[in-house]
């Protein structure tokens, strides 16, 4: 089994209980509005121009993607920047990548929130990444209808690690 799929499965196992209440720490807070004191990173053809405002299911999986494929930062500005967009179970998976060794890709196409059942339709939502090497999941969460949407789980294309 490839470790992008363990981690996943880890992070899905870790943000489960966190859901059930086995969790600790409640989810921090991010900025609701365009004015983060988080620093991004310059639109390029891989990263996404931020359309949606911060406090939608969209607005967080653009400004997540955009963290997360800045491949070209050192890993602590890298870190520093997707670290306030993640679950308590991602930060413990994602705090071990490196950017530098994420594919060169770009983007193929719009980033859209992706259509789901109505199980859980006000705490949980996918955001579909398409690039030239597939299209990437964003598994996102939030503890209320008026928390901050955060990553749990980065589901890679078949053949992508």
């Amino acid at each position: 089994m490839g470790t992008r799929v363990i981690r996943t499965v880890v992070v899905a196992i870790a943000a489960t209980a966190a859901l059930a209440g086995c969790g600790g720490a409640a989810h921090p807070a991010l900025t609701p509005d365009r004015t983060s004191t988080t620093p991004s990173p310059s639109p390029t053809a891989s990263m996404p121009v931020i359309t949606a405002p911060a406090t939608t299911a969209l607005g967080a999986g653009e400004r997540i993607w955009a963290a997360f494929s800045a491949s070209t930062l050192a890993y602590d500005a890298w870190w520093a920047q997707l670290k306030p967009m993640l679950s308590e179970a991602a930060r413990a998976v994602y705090v071990y990548d490196d950017p530098s060794n994420l594919p060169s890709m770009t983007l193929a196409g719009t980033i859209r929130v992706a259509a789901k059942a109505p199980a859980e339709p006000r705490y949980t939502v996918e955001v579909l990444v398409p690039t030239s090497k597939g299209t990437f999941a964003l598994d996102l969460e939030r503890a209320t209808l008026t928390s901050p949407w955060l990553l749990y789980a980065i589901k890679f294309p078949p053949g992508v690690q």
